[in-house]
């Protein structure tokens, strides 16, 4: 079956310079069909007229502000690779499903693809024949999937790492143990892949992967992708007991409602070095708006815990949701000062498809400006991203001059900036 060849094609993303993570969705799909017997490539496009190798199969992920490009590599492919199975999935075609038919694509997947890309590899030939949309079934057990397949990735290239203070960077690889969020943030379009079921890999099965890591590629920083890392505090401590024993370093991502300073302390010990929190704002009207579930108070407790126990502690911070106005961008800014992060993140209001703003903006106040999705990116280049909605009380404007205001806090405030 080594003959037979599939491509996976991450089309290009122009707003960001540097790379700082590798395709995740399409590394744990290479693994699969290397699993199945064939030849997996993965390519990253830097433009659209970057090479692409001939294969049997060409298999395309897209997230929303990708769209626009993907439908024009769509009809590149049809016309250099007519032969092959062209195949388009990931997180904009599973929020419309519809816009597949803009496409030159034999096949769309929606959800999650490593059960659909099992039968299409089975039955490949077949599949040739009809033009569809196939659902995705969800994996139920987590440790039946291939562990990514890193081989394919050249690591360098990317610029992720864990920062142990005094700019010292550990070089960090992308892991995830969990699929599914049970929140309702209703900017969130992220799960219309993995669904509001939270499910896990089992504690052997990640350490086993992260053990991988360690001696295939002599990495000790891992990047952690869960949406909250912390959702399940005695897991996360069964675990913390090996990451002591594996000796690494590691940043996640958590909820403010998830933390207190046992569990922060622990995970100290076991070379936690960062913790992004979706903070989003300082106004308890905008958590209210956003249904974060949060409160302000959980917000600068997390914040200040974070940085008492030795852990840095990242700031996700959101301008123009629903309701923002100067006053609620004010608290944020007063927020910002009287706990100021070690890294943070400022994005406009992005309403991608998938989400409820999306859905149906009226009912949250947001007026959306254009449906041009290449337009559609929350953070780009010099921390500032396009601002493609208003909301009742802000313009376009007043929202960008906003944005700024709160970056130059944050450059005061925090001046090592992203991470």
């Amino acid at each position: 079956m080594l003959d037979k060849k599939i491509c996976f094609i991450e089309p290009p993303y122009g707003w960001f310079v540097e790379k700082l993570d590798p395709p995740f969705p399409l590394m744990y799909l290479a693994g699969v069909a290397e699993k199945a017997g064939w030849n997996a490539q993965i390519v990253e496009l830097e433009t659209l007229q970057s090479p692409i190798p001939e294969a049997d199969i060409h298999a395309v992920t897209s997230s929303s502000p990708q769209w626009p490009d993907t439908v024009k590599l769509s009809q590149r492919l049809n016309k250099e690779y007519p032969n092959s199975l062209k195949i388009v999935g990931g997180n904009h075609i599973s929020a419309e499903s519809k816009d597949f038919q803009q496409t030159a694509f034999d096949l769309g997947v929606t959800g999650e693809g490593e059960i659909a890309l099992e039968n299409i590899l089975a039955n490949h030939e077949e599949i040739k024949k009809t033009r569809q949309v196939i659902h995705g079934t969800p994996v139920n057990n987590l440790d039946d999937v291939p562990f990514p397949a890193r081989h394919l990735i050249e690591w360098t290239q990317y610029k992720r790492g864990i920062f142990l203070g005094k700019k010292l960077l550990e070089p960090a690889v992308s892991v995830i143990m969990s699929r599914g969020c049970p929140f309702r943030c209703v900017f969130c379009g992220s799960k219309v892949v993995f669904g509001q079921r939270t499910r896990f890999r089992s504690i052997n099965n990640v350490v086993a992967e992260m053990e991988k890591v360690i001696d295939d590629m002599g990495y000790r920083g891992f990047n952690w992708h869960d949406d909250t890392f912390l959702l399940n505090p005695n897991r996360v401590i069964e675990l913390c007991k090996e990451f002591k024993r594996l000796d690494v370093v590691w940043r996640c991502l958590s909820r403010v409602n998830t933390v207190n300073e046992k569990i922060l302390t622990i995970i100290r010990d076991a070379g936690c070095k960062e913790i992004i929190y979706g903070i989003e704002s300082y106004s308890q009207k905008i958590l209210n708006n956003l249904q974060k579930g949060s409160t302000v108070k959980q917000n600068l407790r997390a914040m200040k815990l974070t940085k008492k126990v030795g852990i840095q502690a990242k700031a996700g911070i959101i301008v123009g949701s629903p309701g923002e106005t100067w006053e609620t961008v004010k608290e944020t800014e007063k927020g910002l000062r009287e706990c100021p992060p070690d890294f943070w993140n400022v994005s406009v209001l992005t309403p991608f498809p998938g989400s409820a703003i999306w859905k149906d903006p009226d009912k949250f106040g947001i007026k959306i400006l254009t449906r041009d999705l290449s337009q559609y990116a929350m953070v780009g280049k010099q921390y500032k991203g396009n601002v493609c909605i208003e909301t009742e009380e802000m313009s376009k404007e007043d929202i960008e001059h906003a944005r700024d205001e709160l970056i130059d806090l944050c450059l005061e405030i925090s001046p090592q900036g992203e991470s």
